[in-house]
């Protein structure tokens, strides 16, 4: 099974201990890092510039994936700041919610952003479609996909939330779940995950990771992978 990160530059120590999270999980897991990637990672690369807005480089990495013949049709789409926690042996699809719900809640709780629009234009070019309660798969967990039709979104609808698109324009279903990023950044503390023993996947922003390094990665990932220099 091919799990693919789209990466930022730089040394990435998040991307560290995701790697050995999926590892854990799934031994014969075949990694692809896409974008940049940091020194110490020794496994499947492709280099893209990582020289825009993080939404443009996000593009570009997808596309290149769904462009690289030797990464496999069917694929695990990864962040670098997603882990699993507890051992399972499926990627399975999950939402959160209708996306509306989303919207409103994001609204109260931090006015407008960037990420607040590209929501609300994803939610009106689904209701455009006839899919007038669209569910909101903008989670931080891993996401199965196919590369012919992630390409089709990207293509189609480059302004949008491609997993929000893709989720309900291939109507992959799924289970329901609150998202596990876990922030300790004030203005987004309403959005914040609490970890507990049921959990199964992890996020974190940059200035949680530290905290969830000392408290859960440290204690579960201590050992290289094979990915690491």
């Amino acid at each position: 099974m091919d799990f693919v990160y789209i990466c930022r530059d730089g040394e990435n120590e998040e991307l560290r201990y995701s790697i050995r999270s999926v590892v854990y999980s799934f031994p014969k897991a075949n990694i692809w890092v896409v974008g940049g990637k940091p020194k110490w990672y020794t496994g499947n690369y492709v280099n893209v510039k990582q020289d825009h807005n993080k939404y443009t480089n996000a593009i570009n990495n997808i596309t290149t994936i769904c462009n690289t013949q030797d990464i496999s049709n069917n694929f695990i789409l990864m962040n670098d700041d997603f882990f699993i926690i507890k051992k399972i042996n499926t990627i399975d699809y999950f939402y959160s919610g209708k996306l509306l719900d989303k919207i409103d809640k994001y609204v109260k709780a931090t006015g407008s952003s960037m990420y607040i629009k590209k929501l609300i234009l994803t939610n009106t070019r689904l209701i455009e479609k006839g899919i007038n309660r669209a569910l909101d798969y903008e989670l931080h967990v891993p996401m199965p996909m196919e590369k012919d039709k992630l390409l089709t979104i990207i293509k189609k609808y480059p302004n949008c939330l491609w997993r929000s698109m893709y989720g309900n324009i291939f109507n992959v279903s799924g289970s329901q779940i609150e998202d596990v990023k876990v922030y300790t950044n004030k203005r987004h503390l309403s959005r914040s995950n609490e970890i507990t023993e049921k959990s199964i996947y992890l996020s974190t922003e940059d200035q949680a990771f530290s905290l969830m390094l000392d408290k859960i990665l440290n204690n579960l990932f201590k050992n290289k992978s094979v990915y690491e220099k």
